[in-house]
């Protein structure tokens, strides 16, 4: 019975296992007792993600969407409309050219904005924004090649002041962020396996997302969710990858579709862990799903289930505290930006980094069909993403 843990001691955790959830709810509270001025926010790219966001934000009394800016009109309209219709005021508009959003860099009226472009288009966007101090939600992942990365993270050190947090909306569970600090405390003993997939419908989902050199592929549009929660528990960067893969099965008559349909890899990661992670869109109804586990010495961890199994305990261990998604997440981003801290968000840069290499890992292993390292990873010479002229 050596490795049961007890209730009180599974929920002695301090603040810091519970992140920065009670300090927001804090302030909003005393600020409540006061006059507050709503935070004006921007918005890039309103195609489906960026337009959830826009309704989660539209909640928040405190938030006004003051400019929008987006290419594809019909996407651009549909926005204005809605802050119209929630707001009663119709926010500034751009939508011109593929660098439009530069204008909502310049405006001096703004003080953060959300993002949520093609993924091609988050390193460049991201540095923009460092560089012109402006605060932003930015969706995953932080980008598509090696050199990317390292660029924003460069630009970073720059501007440690600007608050920035990254799209990974399970993040913002606080229940998760408790069982997640009990493993890190050991409950679960030395981890010895990572089990994870995500088996989607059998389908395509069309658009830029079918196309590698605008999404990066499944391992990094979709997956890093997944290897952001590896990062979360773990806290380090595997050492090498190796995977497998196919293409062309869902939609073999698409030339335009070059994009993964089943990849499954196995991570190796110091201390002898090995994750195995299993991704695709091969399956039928009665076939799809998600595993999100780690097993240790002394018993296991299902990441999106919140809970705790040990040997020798029959009941799982459940955390405790608030739960949380887009909308807590995008609420922990506000509440970072009008405290002026950026270490307050739950998902920041270095979230990103180790997410976005994991997924740039296991495409080179499959593109290159052999055990990739990670330094061979970080030095991979493939250039920035083609864009535009400006």
């Amino acid at each position: 019975m050596g490795n049961v843990l007890t209730r009180r001691e599974f929920l002695k955790v301090g603040s810091a296992g519970l992140g920065f959830g009670f300090t927001a709810s804090a302030l909003r509270a005393q600020e409540s007792k006061e006059t507050v001025k709503p935070l004006r926010c921007g918005f890039i790219g309103v195609g489906g993600r960026g337009t959830a966001l826009l309704r989660n934000v539209l909640q928040f009394q405190d938030v006004e969407i003051v400019a929008i800016c987006d290419i594809t009109p019909p996407n651009l309209q549909r926005a204005l409309d809605l802050v119209e219709k929630a707001r009663g005021k119709r926010p500034d508009a751009w939508g011109d050219g593929p660098y439009d959003y530069r204008n909502l860099l310049r405006r001096d009226y703004l003080d953060c904005l959300v993002i949520a472009t093609p993924c091609n288009w988050h390193s460049i966007m991201y540095v923009e924004a460092l560089n012109a101090d402006m605060h932003f939600y930015g969706e995953k992942p932080l980008a598509i090649t090696a050199r990317g990365v390292k660029w924003i993270q460069t630009t970073r050190e720059q501007h440690p002041e600007v608050v920035v947090q990254i799209g990974f909306q399970w993040g913002a569970n606080r229940a998760r962020a408790h069982v997640i600090r009990r493993v890190q405390e050991g409950a679960i003993g030395e981890l010895i396996e990572g089990r994870f997939h995500r088996y989607n419908r059998w389908g395509s989902l069309g658009r830029w997302l079918d196309d590698r050199r605008l999404s990066g592929d499944w391992m990094l549009e979709q997956a890093v969710h997944e290897f952001n929660l590896m990062w979360w528990v773990t806290q380090t960067h595997p050492l090498a990858a190796y995977t497998v893969g196919r293409a062309h099965v869902v939609a073999p008559d698409n030339p335009k579709r070059d994009v993964t349909d089943f990849y499954t890899t196995i991570l190796e990661y110091p201390a002898g862990l090995i994750v195995h992670y299993a991704h695709g869109w091969i399956n039928p109804p009665g076939f799809t799903g998600m595993s999100t586990r780690f097993i240790g010495t002394k018993g296991a961890l299902d990441v999106l289930g919140n809970y705790l199994q040990l040997r020798g305990q029959k009941e799982p261990l459940k955390g405790e505290g608030p739960g949380g998604d887009t909308r807590e997440h995008l609420r922990n981003f506000f509440d970072a930006v009008r405290a002026g801290e950026p270490k307050m968000v739950y998902c920041g840069i270095e979230n990103g980094v180790a997410a976005s290499y994991v997924g740039l890992l296991i495409r080179k292993a499959l593109d290159e069909k052999r055990r990739v390292t990670f330094e061979e990873m970080l030095n991979d010479p493939q250039d920035l993403p083609p864009l535009p002229a400006a």
